[in-house]
């Protein structure tokens, strides 16, 4: 994803003459009071003076030729940050803990009640904000398992795998009283993530609005996935260790969706019918979305940035990737390819 330091640098300045941003440290908070409201430190750049940044920085003339251009006036080679593995401290701690919550389901062969009863990232903050339940209006869970057999049903050939200790039932045959019912359920599931989409994101929604049908549902749906990976990451927690072993979780069942279409919720159902009808979408921006939010946490995240490069991978994996998740949806101007574009 191209991010130009020009860009970064007018946003930074803009941030200075606003006091936006500030690079006085202040007091970390403890994890149980961290909350939406908090801006982390971390979006300070470590610079020697700030003289020196106002002799880098880029004139106003600079900036609006960039805009207009597209180009990236420092002469940069572009980075493939989809390609950056990092080993930080967060993600060896998020590693970790998908160890231990392996070893945990090997040993024990039932699924955990809190499983059972809770939609991870669906929380009581975002239901108040909706100002209803989430994903109740279907409460047997075999029902869920049954649409999406029923979606898996309409992949085309070699989109999803078939795991094989498993006789998969989305060979099965449904009336058409059944086709309906599922349908029902889908439409639901997509107007749900509207609504949460709407609760969240005002703005964006109302862009929403002048797409297509297919292309605003598929949007909302990416748009909910990403909601709830930021609670899970975001809710206040004693310590760090409950939030890893749901992000480990989250980050499974996104794998498990995307290689053999499974779900674990009604609110899986519209992300499994956008993984189907657009085959281009990877599953690349999603997980490097997760490594994005780790880095905004406190203690275990990252603080200060100290290179451009660096930057630009926070960038890229908070921001970037909601870029890369759209583009199959959105589609690309006449002469662009994908590639190109990213």
């Amino acid at each position: 994803m191209r991010i130009s330091k020009c860009v970064v640098m007018a946003l930074l300045l803009v941030a200075k003459e606003t006091n936006s941003f500030s690079t006085v440290s202040r007091p970390k908070p403890s994890m149980c009071s961290r909350s939406k409201g908090y801006t982390p430190l971390h979006m300070s750049l470590a610079t020697s003076s700030n003289q020196a940044m106002k002799e880098s920085s880029p004139s106003r003339d600079d900036i609006s030729r960039e805009w207009e251009s597209g180009t990236l006036l420092e002469g940069g080679h572009v980075v493939d940050f989809g390609s950056v593995k990092a080993s930080s401290k967060a993600e060896k701690a998020l590693a970790e803990a998908r160890v231990k919550m392996i070893q945990s389901m090997n040993a024990h062969t039932e699924t955990s009640s809190v499983q059972a009863t809770t939609m991870l990232g669906i929380n009581d903050e975002l239901i108040k904000e909706v100002g209803h339940e989430v994903g109740s209006f279907v409460n047997d869970a075999k029902t869920v398992q049954r649409c999406a057999a029923y979606l898996r049903s309409k992949a085309p050939a070699g989109t999803l795998e078939t795991r094989a200790e498993v006789t998969d039932k989305s060979s099965m045959s449904s009336s058409s009283s059944e086709r309906r019912e599922f349908d029902d359920i889908l439409d639901k599931a997509y107007e749900e993530s509207g609504e949460v989409t709407g609760a969240f994101a005002k703005t964006f929604y109302l862009g929403t609005m002048l797409m297509p049908e297919e292309a605003r549902r598929a949007i909302w749906a990416i748009y909910v996935w990403c909601r709830r990976t930021d609670e899970i990451v975001d809710a206040p927690r004693e310590s760090d260790d409950e939030m890893l072993t749901d992000l480990s979780s989250w980050e499974m069942r996104l794998e498990n969706l995307w290689k053999y279409g499974d779900v674990e919720d009604v609110l899986d159902l519209p992300l499994l019918d956008v993984r189907i009808k657009y085959p281009k979408l990877t599953i690349e921006p999603f997980v490097d979305m997760i490594r994005g939010m780790l880095m905004d946490v406190p203690e275990l995240g990252q603080e200060r940035y100290e290179s451009f490069d660096e930057l630009h991978l926070y960038c890229y994996r908070v921001a970037g990737t909601v870029g890369l998740m759209s583009m199959p949806i959105f589609g690309c101007a006449n002469g662009y390819t994908e590639e190109v574009a990213k």
